[in-house]
Order: structure tokens, then C-alpha cells, then sequence
């Protein structure tokens, strides 16, 4: 049977249009992936991270991942209640640390600075759990007027057994739906623009 001219304009129009389209599809979903990428990218460099998205040690990013953030509950340096999973709707960006360990008193400045400036936003916390006993055995290197949440797990109930952490500082960013989007190795300037990016990322 013979294809009147019309339809073989369709058919060859058809034949050519697909591969573009799925060039095209392919070109956008890179495009949007390089988009979230990048945050991690300017925190980690280009080699660490092409380098983790390999499977080649480092650390894990949770780049289009789903792990909840272990729930938890302890009272805060100021005798409030603390319940990770009653922060739903909220960004939380939690820092383990101990005054023992110099990087993680070095880059306590640096936490104080995002809670300043992540305040603004209103729906952000700033949470440093620490392995001492108490608020006494770290409150000389602490602002008075901080506004992060102190709070204390000398016996790593929480940091070890629940977060298996065992090194400080570890830095994790959990999202408003209590999914685990970020965790950091090693102190880190957190007053670097590139954290912001990250938060609103995940608001």
C-alpha cells in the first residue's frame, strides 16, 4: 500500500523529532542534576566528588538518597526538651563535637556565625551535640547569647550507637521531612556562603 505524501512528511518528521526529544530530555535531566550538584561540589571539589559519586570511599553526600535521621530526645543546655523527629517542617543542621578535639573548637565560631545568619529564615536550627558531660565542661569557649542548641551525649548513646559516628567533627544537614541530605567529615567553615545554598536547598 502507498503512503500518500502527507503522511510520509509525518512519519519522517516523527523519525527525526524523537532522537532530539530524547536528546533533548537527556541534555535537561543532566542539566538539572548538575544543578543540584553543585552545592556539594563547592564543598567537597570537583575530584572528591566526582570521586564519592564513584563509590570510592570518602564521604557519603546522601545525593538523591532516602535514610531518616535516627530520633532522639535529650534536654538542651537551658533545661528544654530536644526531639529531633518533633523538628519536622524544620531544617536541622547537626553538629557532633567535643571540646577535646581542637578542629571541632575551631570551627565552633563558624556555627555561631550560620545560627546568626540562619536565623532569619525562622525555620532552621543550628544543633551541636557534644561528648562532655555537661554545659560547665564546654561553657568558656561558648557565646552566652548562642543561638544554638547545646546538647550532651557523653556516653555516645546517640552520636556513636545511633549515628555511628566515631571521630569529630561530623557535621549532618537533615531536611524538613527528617531525611538525612549532607554529612561533613572534619571541621569546615560553616559560615561559608555554600552552606546557605545547601540549606535553602532542602527548606
Amino acid at each position: 500500500m502507498k503512503l500518500n505524501s502527507s503522511l510520509k512528511a509525518f512519519l519522517l518528521t516523527l523519525l527525526l523529532a524523537v532522537p532530539l526529544l530524547i536528546a533533548f530530555g537527556a541534555a535537561f535531566a543532566h542539566g538539572s542534576n548538575r544543578h543540584l550538584e553543585l552545592p556539594f561540589r563547592a564543598v567537597f571539589g570537583d575530584a572528591r566528588f566526582e570521586a564519592m559519586m564513584r563509590g570510592e570511599g570518602g564521604t557519603p553526600h546522601y545525593l538523591g538518597k532516602e535514610r531518616r535521621a535516627p530520633d532522639f530526645e535529650l534536654v538542651d543546655h537551658r533545661g528544654e526538651r530536644f526531639k529531633l523527629s518533633e523538628r519536622r517542617g524544620r531544617v536541622v543542621v547537626l553538629n557532633f563535637w567535643s571540646i577535646t578535639c581542637p578542629p571541632c573548637v575551631e570551627e565552633m565560631p563558624s556555627l555561631e556565625a550560620l545560627s546568626e545568619v540562619a536565623a532569619k529564615y525562622g525555620d532552621v536550627d543550628i544543633v551541636a551535640l557534644s561528648a562532655d558531660a555537661g554545659y560547665h565542661e564546654v561553657r568558656s569557649i561558648l557565646s552566652p547569647n548562642s543561638r544554638i542548641i547545646h546538647l550532651f551525649d557523653p556516653e555516645l548513646k546517640i552520636i556513636r550507637d545511633k549515628f555511628g559516628t566515631e571521630l569529630f567533627p561530623e557535621t549532618w544537614i537533615i531536611d524538613r521531612d527528617g531525611l538525612i541530605r549532607f554529612r561533613y567529615d572534619g571541621a569546615f567553615n560553616w559560615s561559608n556562603p555554600v552552606v546557605l545554598s545547601l540549606i535553602e536547598r532542602f527548606r
